[in-house]
């Protein structure tokens, strides 16, 4: 039993939902004011808050924002107009933990309510495992705040960065959390076959349609369908998509009957599709239905704290799958591995350290890795050793320009590039397990070139 504040400036719907309400087992109090709302709260302290948007005087937003500034924590469910989505995002955004249309089914509110005092934010925790740090908590809880209510949510982010299992963990933190999760690769579906893919299709429709079949938004029924790679689709199927989007229906292919759906649709993509929508290739109006709410998920070259945690967590794993005796990885290739640029993010991580697995007798060390992945390190390291030497120079320009003598242009440019050069190379010899060759090739010039700069400064023993 919950104590729960209507709050709405139409009489009779604070008198039906308190009815409704309590039949549920719930005590309840009503009001059709904003500022009878907050003296309300105050005094009752209610579990929940049922909160219209449109009220005179002190609008619901407005009380929204001081409801919870006064407790962070209250549970407060929005009521707004039919379709009015803008206004959903908003008040999510303010910290309503959902919000229900008008005019609303007595029953889908009550099973809001309950969701409520049932649902915890216990889905984070599939993700724990893969990432700590705050770039990558700021996204999963962000993720958390717009899983409950049935908003297209769409996923942008890099391949490998994991649209995938942010989509599962936004269903299992949902309302729909016990129907279906029904994920569709919309870049290796065949254009032939695609809609009988997605729609069904009915017995005799087509060449080998021997027996009627559903199709996934079907199978979607109750639960979420996770549209993977949105922007392949062809212009044809995205009018086609749209239409079902608009209509929450569908027939199949070969049949006359419209069937209704009630699904959520979660979205991803590494295209702008704003570029997309610019350039003609996907549907603006499309665009704007999936996108009710964008979740932009960070490379990994953005949350290198997490690859430590990353690749200890796919080595136990792959070491378990593989029955491989492999204590771990070395301290040599813990600091490999945050050098990487990791182009592939997550994805390119773990095939990487599965194949390092496969290679390793009782530990994971850098020789267990590819010489391409080797060798990336190398040039991002160098790429980070000519940055530092410009920083360094900016220094000395900005002093030697501080001391108001004349400079000579250019003898202070060429002691600079040498001084930058011989930077550099002092760097990579003392710092990489490198050949000549491989270093040269690095920094793109002839072998016989760098042995020659390297005895100039005094690096070649260094070798």
């Amino acid at each position: 039993m919950a104590q729960i504040l209507v709050v709405d400036d139409d009489h009779d719907i604070c008198r039906v939902l308190s009815v409704l309400l309590q039949k549920r087992g719930h005590q309840t109090q009503g009001v059709c004011t904003g500022e009878a709302a907050l003296t309300m709260a105050s005094k009752w302290n209610p579990d929940l808050v049922l909160l219209d948007v449109q009220m005179p005087g002190i609008d619901g937003f407005e009380v929204l924002r001081r409801l919870l500034a006064r407790r962070p924590g209250l549970s407060v469910v929005m009521m707004t107009g039919f379709g009015d989505v803008p206004s959903a995002v908003k008040a999510m955004k303010l910290g309503a933990r959902d919000f229900v249309s008008k005019p609303f089914h007595n029953e889908a509110l009550l099973d809001t309510v309950e969701n409520l005092f049932h649902m915890g934010r216990h889905a984070a925790g599939n993700v724990k495992a893969i990432g700590e740090s705050a770039v990558f908590r700021k996204a999963v809880d962000f993720a958390l705040k717009f899983a409950l209510p049935d908003i297209n949510v769409l996923l942008l982010g890099e391949t490998g960065t994991g649209k995938e299992l942010f989509a599962r963990m936004i269903h299992e933190a949902s309302k729909r959390s016990k129907g279906p999760f029904v994920p569709i690769d919309c870049g290796t579906l065949p254009a032939n076959l695609a809609e009988s893919e997605l729609f069904g299709h009915e017995r005799g429709s087509f060449t080998g349609a021997f027996s009627s079949a559903i199709g996934r938004l079907e199978m979607a029924q109750g639960g979420t369908l996770f549209l993977d790679e949105i922007g392949n689709l062809s212009l044809p199927f995205q009018a086609k998509l749209l239409r079902v989007l608009q209509n929450r229906s569908i027939e199949r292919v070969g049949g006359r009957e419209p069937i209704q759906l009630d699904i959520r649709v979660l979205s991803a993509t590494n295209v702008n599709l704003k570029e997309a929508v610019q350039a003609g290739t996907f549907r603006q109006d499309l665009y704007y239905r999936l996108n009710e709410i964008t979740l932009n998920l960070p490379p990994l070259r953005e949350r290198k704290e997490d690859i430590r945690g990353l690749a200890a967590y796919f080595t136990e794993r792959y070491a378990t799958a593989f029955k491989k005796p492999v204590s771990g990885l070395s301290p040599e290739t813990l600091v490999m591995l945050e050098h990487c640029p990791w182009p592939g993010n997550i994805r390119e991580l773990e095939n990487a350290i599965k194949g390092a697995v496969v290679l390793a007798d009782d530990m994971v060390t850098p020789d267990c890795f590819s010489e391409e992945l080797r060798e990336s390190v190398s040039a991002s390291d160098t790429m980070k050793v000519a940055q530092g030497s410009d920083e360094r120079l900016k220094m000395e320009i900005e002093l030697d320009c501080q001391l108001d003598r004349q400079i000579d242009l250019k003898a202070f440019g060429l002691q600079a590039a040498s001084q930058a050069e011989r930077f550099l190379l002092e760097t990579m010899v003392h710092r990489r397990r490198i050949s000549s060759a491989q270093m040269a090739k690095l920094l793109g010039v002839d072998p016989k070139t760098l042995r020659s700069k390297l005895r100039r400064y005094g690096l070649e023993s260094g070798r």
